[in-house]
């Protein structure tokens, strides 16, 4: 390991030479330089995902609130919700989790592979937004309007707010996986992956609340 120093400092930039082979005797070596994403760009996330935290919990609480005046839960009539919620609860764990192994592998100069990975993550995206409808619908087809309970409001409520806010990140995670496969991420430049993320990260966290506030 190699820390380039100015002036006495000790440069950020921590370069690793990897040695590897290919084949026969011909040796090549693979170099990594681990660069943490930007604070001013994690600090203006976490101010996002903080508004939305807020958005989000707002609508939990006063649903929570009302739910806790019912003389009775769930109220009398009121189908189950759609099985597949299940379904999109995993989707969201594999996005996230798709996500976090393409950042792994573009910064382990793996590039390529982490190209992949993002392409795959944003096929999983689309995949979730196409599964609640599919929820939706099955609501809608049994006449399952949202004024016959405050379940059902809640479930329409809940889920077509946090959908509007999975379909408005495909946006950056159309962008950083074109920019993968381009391969214009290096393992010193993802700032753009890490943030997606982060993202991700939170409207997973958010779904798992909103799951629990509607089943129990």
């Amino acid at each position: 390991m190699e820390k380039k120093r100015r002036g006495g400092s000790v440069d950020p930039l921590v370069t690793e030479r990897i040695p590897t082979q290919t084949s026969g005797a011909m040796v090549t070596e693979r170099i990594r330089v681990s660069v943490p994403p930007s604070p001013l760009g994690k600090m203006g996330m976490w101010l996002l995902l903080a508004s939305l935290s807020m958005l989000f919990g707002a609508l939990l609480v006063g649903y929570s609130v009302i739910r806790s005046r019912a003389p009775e839960w769930p109220p009398p009539g009121t189908p189950a919700l759609p099985a597949g919620l299940w379904i999109s609860t995993v989707m969201l764990v594999l996005q996230s989790a798709l996500l976090s192994l393409g950042e792994r592998s573009i910064r382990s100069g793996y590039i390529n592979r982490g190209a992949r990975t993002l392409g795959a993550a944003l096929l999983v995206g689309i995949a979730f937004l196409a599964n609640q409808v599919a929820n939706w619908m099955a609501m809608a087809s049994a006449s399952v309007l949202p004024e016959r309970s405050l379940l059902v409001w809640g479930f329409y409520v809940l889920t077509f707010l946090h959908a509007a806010h999975v379909l408005a990140g495909l946006v950056p995670m159309i962008l950083i996986a074109v920019r993968a496969g381009r391969g214009l991420f290096t393992a010193a430049n993802y700032d753009e992956v890490h943030l997606t993320g982060m993202y991700s990260h939170f409207l997973l966290a958010t779904w798992v609340v909103i799951m629990v506030v509607l089943i129990f």
